[in-house]
């Protein structure tokens, strides 16, 4: 198990019975000592009535006599809570505009968060001490308490009970509803509170395998149930159905039944490819894996986003079993699903340089073409992180990345010049990338060798496609992904070539849109992108320079001085970008 990696209940529970069970005595003995030697002083005491097992019998005694009044002592809360909602308008006038914090919805409930957690520690006592049917009431009732919220907004959430681990209470809740309930009765009676449940919490899905990893105690009538519960799940409609079908499978039948699964009604049900393939994985076994994940390929309609997820386990096992050919086919087949700049870069880290790479490049190219060409209609066009199966739609930018990584200049000009000259900074423009590409090669530098001012220019182009925050560089974007495509350029600049006389039409271009994007910053004044517009104009001068053409370079800096005279902070940013180019080029 990995750090930070929490351990169930149930392995918890086995694993100091086995720790129990395999020392002697003495062992025993300087294991307790050793925990009293680290106990603070202010805890020896109550690490001395640990050690009296009078003393802990009489607690349980105790605490079990208490659960009597516990749904009596929830109902007093509840109505507490109910008086303090009806009284939420006045305090919102008294307080809500000067004193609360709107991330906060606590505000006057505050006070009910430590008599909550008391409730759930007694609720959980009652599970632990065997009364489930107590247990399974006293659950529901705190999180109906949990689920109110008043006309504001606001109430107490599980994320405002710090001390009170809410997926292992609703684990308690369910397995007490699942040993209260009659067999014949209990798959709907599960089923519904599972539903139940997903509406008063935030937690990801429950599953069966959380019921039966909270207790130490074997699941009851199991032989019985699973048949039972997966007829019930397969009359039902629904991703909550198919996602327990599929674990019910797991559980009871293990990797062998997935694949069952898998065979019988894998078009149906595709994520039932992925939880074989995960099954087969965990087992390490990657030719399995491999073999499997290509029968899913064959099996699945194409490009659905899911088979994605699949390619990516082919390419895992391909890896390990130093497979290149299905490790390529495996990155063609993910980027076909999910056309994205990240997979773009597998695929073209998978395939060997030279004439292939660039083939590749060229039909991901007209891939991404077909795609931007007919959007998904009626869905979301961003994969929601975690959903496997929405679709993934990707930026203008990925296409033209695909064009320059397959050295076809003619076509990334195409797809930049008719696009406007402000709006850099998105993902769906194209030009910005572009324009610093073709200044990169046509100043003979390699990437990692730039003036000071083209290579910022360069910096931000890679930054905007690689879905960073701002045009300066913020830090939502992905640091990785950023490196691949720098690395990727380092391979792919020095093998272009161009003609004079396309290299002549190239440079022509990248000035001219250089003037006209200079022009509509400055003129609309746009104070905020003055430093990018000098940016912009001192990688061209940089580049006329390392070309020899020291004259038009100057020329084109005058130029722009001359047009915008009275424009202080321009002038300042355009003095500072020729500053940083006479230090970088000497």
């Amino acid at each position: 198990m990995s750090r930070g990696e929490k351990l169930t209940l149930k392995a918890f529970w086995e694993a100091v019975e086995q720790r129990l069970a395999a020392c002697s005595a003495e062992e025993l003995r300087a294991i307790l000592r050793a925990m009293a030697q680290e106990t603070l002083p202010t805890e020896r005491q109550a690490f001395l009535n640990t050690l009296q097992p009078e003393v802990a019998t009489a607690a349980c005694v105790q605490e079990v006599a208490g659960q009597e009044e516990l749904l009596a002592d929830i109902a007093d809360l509840a109505d507490e809570f109910r008086a303090e909602m009806e009284g939420a308008e006045a305090w919102e006038e008294r307080y809500g505009w000067d004193d609360y914090d709107e991330e906060d919805s606590l505000g006057p409930y505050v006070e009910f968060v430590e008599p909550l957690t008391a409730l759930f520690d007694r609720a959980e006592a009652a599970f632990d001490y065997g009364d489930v049917a107590l247990a399974r009431t006293a659950y529901h009732k705190l999180f109906v308490v949990l689920a109110q919220e008043d006309d504001y907004g606001r109430g107490v959430r599980a994320e405002h009970l710090p001390n009170v681990e809410v997926g292992e209470a609703r684990a308690r809740y369910l397995r007490a509803v699942y040993d209260t309930e009659a067999l014949t009765h209990r798959p709907q009676a599960l089923f519904e509170q599972m539903h139940l449940t997903r509406s008063w919490l935030t937690k990801p899905r429950p599953m069966l395998d959380d019921v039966i990893q909270i207790s130490p105690k074997p699941l009851p009538d199991s032989e019985q149930f699973f048949p039972e519960w997966m007829a019930f799940l397969r009359t039902q409609p629904g991703s909550d159905a198919d996602a327990w079908l599929r674990e019910a499978i797991r559980l009871s039948q293990g990797t062998q039944g997935l694949a069952a699964l898998a065979r019988a009604e894998g078009t149906q049900r595709p994520r039932a490819y992925v939880d074989w393939c995960a099954a087969l994985e965990r087992e390490e076994k990657h030719r399995e894996v491999l073999a499997a994940a290509q029968e899913a390929l064959r099996m699945l309609p194409e490009q659905i986003p899911i088979r994605a997820v699949v390619a990516d386990y082919l390419c895992d096992a391909a890896m390990r079993l130093h497979d290149t050919e299905a490790l390529q086919a495996g990155r063609w087949e993910a980027f076909l699903a999910q056309p994205t700049l990240a997979r773009l870069l597998d695929v073209w880290e998978a395939a060997p340089p030279g004439l292939e790479r660039t083939r590749q490049m060229h039909q991901a190219a007209q891939h991404v073409q077909v795609v931007l060409a007919h959007p998904p209609r009626g869905q979301a066009l961003e994969a929601w992180e975690g959903d496997i199966e929405r679709p993934s739609w990707p930026n203008t930018s990925v296409l033209a990345h695909a064009y320059l990584l397959a050295a076809d200049w003619e076509a990334a000009h195409q797809l930049a010049a008719g696009e406007q000259v402000l709006g850099w900074s998105s993902r769906s423009s194209a030009q910005g990338l572009v324009v610093s590409c073709f200044l990169v090669h046509l100043s003979g530098r390699l990437p990692d060798s730039l003036p000071p001012n083209l290579t910022q220019l360069w910096q931000w182009g890679l930054q905007n496609s690689a879905g960073f925050g701002s045009w300066r560089g913020g830090d939502a974007g992905d640091t990785g992904l950023l490196s691949r495509l720098q690395l990727a350029y380092v391979e792919c600049l020095p093998m272009a070539s161009l003609r004079d006389d396309k290299q002549a039409e190239m440079l022509a271009w990248c000035l001219d849109v250089t003037k006209q994007r200079v022009s509509a910053i400055v003129s609309n004044q746009h104070r905020g992108s003055y430093d990018r517009a000098a940016v912009l104009l001192a990688a061209c001068a940089e580049t006329l320079r390392l070309q020899g053409n020291d004259r038009e370079a100057h020329a084109l800096l005058d130029e722009a001085r001359q047009r915008f005279p009275r424009h202080r902070a321009f002038q300042a940013e355009v003095k500072a970008a020729v500053q940083r180019m006479e230090r970088g080029l000497g």
